[in-house]
């Protein structure tokens, strides 16, 4: 909540207003953001109200649109951060972008997303760093799209330890026919779970850990969807299963962003079926640090 929003509870002369702020809207915020640290510990997932205007994320789309109406490559960058253009139809070709060629993106993560995080997991002193390790747009096609069937993030990629945070927001409202995430709530509990194809579940060729089951809430997890605003972000934690319907709106794009990021110093530590792109951006040996300008430390604790 924006103290703003609190403000105009309070009946106050200008001259009254510092006051105000200092004795009854910063402990609010306070209380709120510890609420929403303490949903995170138990779910695994956040919602947060307020993040964003309309006007930004609108430009945002429109950064997009142009990029995505003539873009054609796949090819993996070496040199900087990579974003995947990714639409949700089996047999789509994923294609890519260097993340300079979405300036507006690239602002926001570096200069609004990741101060928020850092914020909002350091309260604890648990996060050592914030290095960014992937951006996706995702685009679900109304009527064609498809599921992204139950994963968890850090499944599908090669470093040691494993400890992720990602954030997931949408370029336009998704409501619940349009294909909303879906969460697992405390199934970041459980440890690390075996990857497999989103599309087909199909077990990756070398994968020997448990699955994820094919309904959470037969083992006692709570599962819930979040339609959200332009205005809204979701904060998951890596190890927490999640996924997405098909989008059945009749004409509705359903479009939004992850951005994830490693927590720690990592090493590079291959598996079966785990990062196919990140590994072609760096060249590592088991046991070598992630060090490249492809995945930048953009928050690190003093």
């Amino acid at each position: 909540m924006r103290i703003n929003h609190l403000l105009k509870y309070f009946k106050r002369d200008p001259k009254h207003q510092r006051r105000v702020i200092i004795t009854e809207v910063i402990p609010v915020l306070f209380m709120r953001l510890e609420a929403l640290q303490r949903i995170y510990e138990h779910n695994g997932v956040v919602k947060i109200d307020h993040m964003f205007s309309r006007e930004e994320i609108n430009s945002l789309r429109l950064e997009y649109d142009s990029l995505i109406e003539t873009r054609e490559t796949s090819e993996i960058y070496r040199d900087e951060p990579l974003v995947v253009l990714w639409t949700h139809v089996v047999g789509a070709q994923k294609k890519t972008c260097r993340l300079s060629e979405l300036p507006g993106f690239k602002s926001l993560i570096y200069k609004k997303i990741a101060p928020f995080i850092a914020s909002f997991l350091d309260a604890n002193k648990k996060v050592e760093l914030l290095q960014l390790l992937e951006v996706i747009v995702f685009n679900k096609p109304p009527q064609k799209s498809n599921v992204l069937n139950w994963h968890q993030d850090v499944a599908y990629f090669p470093v040691k330890p494993n400890n992720q945070v990602a954030v997931w927001f949408p370029l336009s409202d998704v409501n619940s026919e349009m294909g909303p995430m879906v969460y697992a709530h405390g199934s970041h509990k459980l440890g690390i779970k075996g990857s497999t194809n989103l599309h087909t579940r199909e077990v990756f060729e070398g994968e020997d850990r448990e699955l994820i089951p094919d309904n959470p809430q037969d083992i006692g997890l709570e599962v819930q969807e979040y339609p959200l605003t332009q205005e809204q972000m979701l904060i998951h934690d890596g190890y927490t299963w999640h996924y997405s319907k098909p989008n059945r709106s009749e004409n509705s794009q359903r479009m939004g962003v992850s951005v994830r990021f490693l927590t720690e110093t990592v090493v590079f530590d291959p598996r079966p079926g785990q990062g196919a792109a990140f590994t072609k951006q760096i060249d590592v040996k088991p046991g070598d640090k992630i060090e490249s300008p492809c995945f930048p430390i953009v928050w690190k604790r003093s």
